[in-house]
């Protein structure tokens, strides 16, 4: 390109005028991981609809291309309303299953411009393939994409809870994350192990990491695409009894923004960095005592007890106690939606999402919003919704978002 650094230069200003003009850029080839997952189908929704969406590709675990089809529209469905046309060929599908050492060798892959890295175990539940493919997975795609000639962008989906428990109160976005002890479940771990091998092994990649907060419901269509996580919190004001302070903050964001934001972050021409969190952040987290106040006045209780702060110890009678209550419930309805719930479960859940509150961590944000992205809704203004699309749900068919 010539830059006119001589505005008088008859030559140079002749030169420039007959140059000819650019080519528009193709449209971006993007690849996307974890389709059917909650984030995954949330982010495929985004770009529905787009130029660039005729030419994605999926990653797919299912028999035939057809079957990939199938399971791709589903997952876009939850999200998208139901007579907005939505068109997927079989040549869009790559089959394959992430735990498969030759998942990546689809010779289609060699013209991705853009890599959406979103799949992974996300349980909060033991399971013994979470390393296999959380990290595992995610370096065979790392080495297949770091051999790409057109590669711009590898975007990895991770967590900020990879921080670990000794940061706060206000979390950056540290390039190295702690590994094993520092972490509350083997999911974060994974996570944060994975982002350090990327950024280790293969410097070359363009990789951009993206860090989503606490991820409840959606802001127009609440719990209906997922109930993941917003269960426990409802709990936890019918209990009105914890192990947080009522000032401890919750950073809380709705899936279709984190969707948004990935897609924004992953077409913008240039980005200022390679870490971002995606988070409500300062502005836009609630304290736990604004969240029972809202639960509470949703369901029009009116509290004669004032909340208690109670013990870890506790949480396992609470648990046992709550699980009576609820099939005695059910019992006098006969609605359905009181079946009996696993209490053991409920316990886990009562003790992970305790210590996960008492962290109290709120995540930077100003990142984000210094590349010009809009900030994240607040919890509270779309609570009604997943309360409302929640309501026939029952409480063991929500826990088996959490615990699959």
């Amino acid at each position: 390109m010539l830059f006119n650094l001589f505005p008088r230069s008859e030559w140079l200003r002749d030169k420039q005028q007959a140059a000819p003009p650019s080519l528009p850029a193709a449209p971006p080839r993007i690849f996307l991981t974890g389709v059917t997952g909650f984030v995954g189908g949330a982010i495929a929704a985004e770009l529905a609809g787009s130029e660039s969406f005729k030419e994605m590709l999926f990653l797919v675990r299912a028999e035939c291309a057809a079957e990939g089809v199938r399971r791709v529209r589903e997952s876009i469905a939850r999200f998208t309303p139901a007579e907005m046309p939505l068109h997927i060929s079989e040549s869009q599908i790559i089959l394959a299953d992430l735990k498969d050492a030759q998942a990546f060798a689809d010779p289609r892959l060699d013209r991705v411009s853009h890599v959406i890295h979103g799949a992974a175990v996300t349980s909060f539940a033991d399971r013994p393939d979470i390393w296999e493919i959380n990290v595992d997975a995610t370096m065979r795609l790392a080495e297949r994409c770091s051999r790409l000639p057109g590669l711009r962008r590898f975007m990895y989906v991770g967590t900020a809870m990879a921080c670990g428990v000794a940061r706060g109160p206000v979390v950056t976005e540290s390039l190295r994350l702690p590994v094993e002890r520092a972490h509350l479940v083997p999911y974060t771990a994974s996570k944060a192990q994975a982002e350090n091998q990327l950024r280790e092994r293969f410097p070359q990649l363009p990789l951009v990491t993206l860090r989503p907060s606490i991820i409840v419901g959606h802001s127009s269509l609440g719990c209906k695409p997922s109930a993941s996580i917003f269960w426990i919190l409802k709990v936890v004001s019918q209990l009105n009894r914890f192990v947080c302070p009522l000032t401890a903050c919750l950073d809380i964001v709705p899936v279709d923004y984190c969707a948004r934001t990935i897609v924004a972050l992953t077409l913008k021409e240039t980005l200022g960095f390679s870490v971002y969190h995606i988070s409500a952040g300062r502005s836009g987290s609630v304290m736990v005592e604004q969240l029972l106040q809202a639960f509470h006045g949703l369901n029009a209780v009116a509290r004669s007890q004032p909340y208690e702060r109670v013990p870890e110890a506790a949480l396992r009678q609470m648990a046992l106690a709550y699980g009576v209550r609820h099939a005695v419930q059910g019992s006098a309805t006969r609605t359905g939606r009181n079946e009996p719930i696993n209490t053991r479960m409920l316990h886990k859940a009562l003790m992970l999402y305790g210590r996960f509150s008492r962290l109290n961590y709120v995540f930077d944000e100003r990142r984000l919003l210094s590349e010009g992205l809009a900030p994240a809704p607040c919890f509270l203004d779309y609570i009604g919704q997943c309360e409302r699309s929640a309501a026939k749900m029952s409480l063991k068919a929500q826990m088996a978002h959490d615990f699959k």
